[in-house]
């Protein structure tokens, strides 16, 4: 009797631990299925259940259709911004008190520039892709700031070095000391903290203006417009021969490879070797003639092997689009195709 109470308790503790285990390992996942839900009802459920705070200056009530089953919450946000035609970026929002931060998440939930506010970004994470097309969590990104400075100064490298958005009160140049390296979701906080402020981890996603259409990649009306408040001038950044938007290549460098070590190990070699090869496409071309340089876009985005990546790319995004808008981009692109023909024929 002793012995099948004995065995009766063993069984029961594993099942509590197969319980527990099951519970543990689907931490943090999200399970969604919605119907041409409310977006804010969507965005809800994922920010719930994925442990993440979202901001969007999406109307609420915009319908959106998403079914998946314990997926990571990035990816899940990933689709639900395809889907409208959105974009989005992680973001850590500092400033002296949390009342700061609430009044500028509301001009950016309403479409408006944060007055008196400076966003620091550097192009996200669209430099380095997964096979998989699913994003990178930037939350991840390792971050060795150099020196000390005015907080401004920092937020500038620490965006340039990893790819995330951060954002400030524009006259908040507090001096601080350089945190101590590491993930830049505590490479952050330590930094406002020392400049004796405050701040929050949190998603922003934002839809087109009226009139804007996202190109076959999703990207070209991005970064027209700044995410809370204005984009620091940086007379480096124009004067260094690459055009506006460009900042330090080196810190470009460090923020390449710092994403690529987010992939898995076998993609990282081929994903170096990509950035490479663009790379040293862009050099060369640079300094040649508008028309060369045409010429020589044509060749090389016309070779096997970048074909077949841009291919990759546009299928992982396709994947994650409706039916509907599928054939929406499928009709424009035979529309540009008739178009570009029609041109052609009439020069």
């Amino acid at each position: 009797m002793a012995s099948r109470k004995t065995l009766l308790g063993i069984l029961a503790g594993l099942v509590a631990l197969w319980a527990g285990w099951r519970i543990y390992s689907g931490w943090g996942l999200v399970s969604l299925d919605f119907t041409e839900a409310p977006v804010g009802k969507v965005l809800s459920s994922i920010s719930k259940q994925g442990g993440i705070e979202i901001a969007t200056d999406l109307d609420p009530a915009t319908p959106v259709t998403i079914q998946v089953r314990r997926m990571p919450p990035l990816e899940a946000l990933d689709i639900v911004a395809v889907r409208t035609d959105s974009s989005w970026r992680l973001a850590y929002v500092g400033a002296r008190s949390e009342a700061e931060i609430d009044t500028a998440l509301g001009a950016f939930r309403a479409k408006q520039q944060a007055e008196g506010w400076t966003t620091h970004g550097a192009g996200g994470f669209n430099a380095v892709q997964s096979r998989s097309g699913a994003p990178l969590d930037l939350r991840r990104v390792e971050w060795q700031p150099q020196g000390g400075g005015d907080l401004q100064s920092l937020l500038t490298q620490a965006a340039e070095e990893t790819g995330v958005t951060l954002a400030a009160p524009s006259d908040w140049s507090a001096p601080v000391a350089a945190p101590k390296g590491g993930r830049i979701s505590d490479a952050a906080y330590s930094l406002f903290r020392e400049a004796g402020g405050t701040s929050r981890e949190i998603f922003l996603l934002r839809g087109p203006e009226p009139g804007e259409q996202a190109g076959e990649d999703g990207e070209n009306w991005r970064g027209r417009r700044t995410w809370i408040g204005t984009a620091p001038r940086d007379d480096r950044r124009e004067g260094n021969g690459r055009g506006p938007g460009f900042g330090d290549p080196e810190r470009e460098a460090k923020r390449v490879e710092a994403q690529i070590r987010l992939l898995p190990p076998e993609e990282q070699k081929a994903a170096r070797e990509d950035v490479s090869m663009m790379r040293d496409f862009w050099q060369l071309v640079r300094e040649l003639p508008e028309e060369q340089r045409r010429a020589k876009a044509q060749e090389f985005f016309s070779r096997p092997e970048v074909l077949e990546r841009m291919e990759d790319r546009r299928l992982a995004r396709y994947a994650k689009m409706t039916p509907k808008q599928r054939i929406k981009r499928s009709q424009r692109y035979w529309e540009r195709k008739a178009e570009a023909k029609y041109r052609g024929g009439t020069q």
